[in-house]
């Protein structure tokens, strides 16, 4: 008793990258889901499996959960893992042969309050959850036509997509001083890299701190940051060669490229190098 097993459809007209970047924007949930239903980003992890999010369905349901895969305009699997309700979600995306979008929401959950499981054996949750998803759909079809030009837009650009800035770096005098600086004034996260870097977490973001030498002057050859992307590998590629920018090689980046090979390098116009970074593969 109290498990909540569900799997709801609709079908959308629009297309499944456009659906797909809107359903996996936690940050815009609460322009689509019910007011009583709060999100909120816990973490955002670059890699995007990791990212962990608090919920909140009425004044006491609560649960912590954890993004656990996703395959770009297919999947987005949560896993909820902490709190009223632990078990697995995922959003599953299907394009339609008219260009439209199949978008279905499967649960399958047990709830951990004993309250909440004397209620399961006198109400239906399955069937409830059911009709707050009907609602959900409603709003998301909403969201989605009001922001649909601005979307259409980006795409007619021909500009690449970015989701983010993984980090920035900065090469300090002083490793120690420089970290407790940031520490004590921003109440950031310190992790040791290793190799003498460390990174302060603000949020989703990082700033690296690399040690730089005494005779060291900070030089356009070093990576001045890394963009996160949305747009699929190949199409980066094919837009950067289109527009005259070239994809920097060498032996300097090869250890890189190597070891990760959805990761490759430009130059802006005054020379600095920048980190490209897709974790859509196409």
């Amino acid at each position: 008793m109290g498990e909540l097993k569900a799997k709801d459809s609709v079908q959308l007209n629009y297309p499944v990258d456009y659906v797909y970047r809107t359903v996996t924007d936690i940050a815009s949930y609460s322009q689509w889901w019910p007011h009583e239903v709060k999100s909120e980003l816990e973490y955002l992890d670059p890699a995007i499996i990791g990212t962990r999010i608090n919920v909140q369905n009425g004044p006491f349901v609560k649960w912590k959960s954890v993004v656990s895969a996703f395959k770009t305009n297919r999947l987005l699997a949560i896993d909820y893992v902490e709190g009223a309700w632990t078990g697995k979600t995922a959003w599953r995306f299907e394009e339609s042969a008219a260009g439209g979008t199949k978008l279905t929401m499967e649960i399958d959950i047990s709830c951990n309050r004993l309250w909440l499981k004397a209620v399961s054996k006198i109400v239906n949750l399955s069937r409830m959850h059911s009709k707050q998803m009907s609602r959900i759909f409603a709003n998301l079809g909403k969201y989605l036509e009001q922001n649909f030009e601005e979307y259409r837009a980006q795409q007619s650009s021909g500009g690449i997509s970015v989701s983010g800035i993984d980090h920035l770096i900065l090469h300090v005098r002083d490793m120690s001083r420089s970290a407790a600086f940031y520490k004590d004034v921003f109440r950031v996260e310190n992790i040791s890299n290793g190799n003498g870097e460390t990174s302060l977490k603000f949020g989703s973001q990082k700033i690296m701190l690399v040690q730089q030498n005494s005779n060291h002057v900070p030089n356009k050859d070093e990576v001045i940051f890394r963009m996160e992307l949305n747009t699929p590998l190949e199409k980066v590629r094919s837009i950067l060669k289109d527009k005259g920018v070239e994809v920097i090689t060498g032996p300097l980046y090869a250890k890189a490229i190597n070891t990760n090979n959805d990761m490759f390098f430009i130059k802006d116009p005054d020379g600095y190098l920048i980190a490209l970074r897709s974790n859509n593969r196409g």
